[in-house]
């Protein structure tokens, strides 16, 4: 019996901490990942999956709020069901992180145009065994720097 219901608490961990990564550095590096490939089935993944999550982009004005205004957000970058080969790069350095929050700046290039980039503010939510993204705050640099 005590076999038993070992077992089953490592099988509901496991279903518990699926999805989610163990670590913010984890959950960061999955997200880069994420954009570079335009998968769309990572955004639920990735982020607080409900109407609590928040997000503030540096292409669009208002607060994105909701898993569904995140996830119609992402389509409109052209991200899509599977992800897709796409020659633009997004990438991260400075990273700094703290217990649930991190700080980096943020680079995107698109092939023959000039790179865009700006910090961005993560708020970090632990889910069962990882995290996930809670609340995301995106940026421009000011033109000419």
């Amino acid at each position: 019996m005590k076999k038993v219901l070992l077992s089953l608490a490592f099988f509901l961990s496991f279903l518990a901490a699926r999805g989610q990564e163990k670590s913010p550095e984890a959950l960061l590096a999955a997200w880069e990942k994420s954009w570079n490939t335009y998968d769309l089935k990572e955004v639920p993944r990735l982020f607080v999956a409900d109407q609590s999550v928040t997000y503030f982009s540096s292409e669009r004005a208002g607060l994105i709020q909701g898993i569904d205004s995140l996830i119609k957000h992402h389509r409109g970058f052209g991200f899509v069901e599977g992800g897709k080969t796409s020659a633009n790069r997004l990438w991260l350095t400075d990273v700094r992180h703290r217990p649930l929050s991190a700080t980096a700046l943020w680079h995107f290039q698109r092939p023959g145009s000039p790179e865009q980039r700006g910090p961005v503010t993560f708020i970090l939510q632990r889910s069962g065994e990882g995290y996930r993204i809670a609340h995301a705050h995106f940026s421009n640099d000011p033109k000419g720097r």
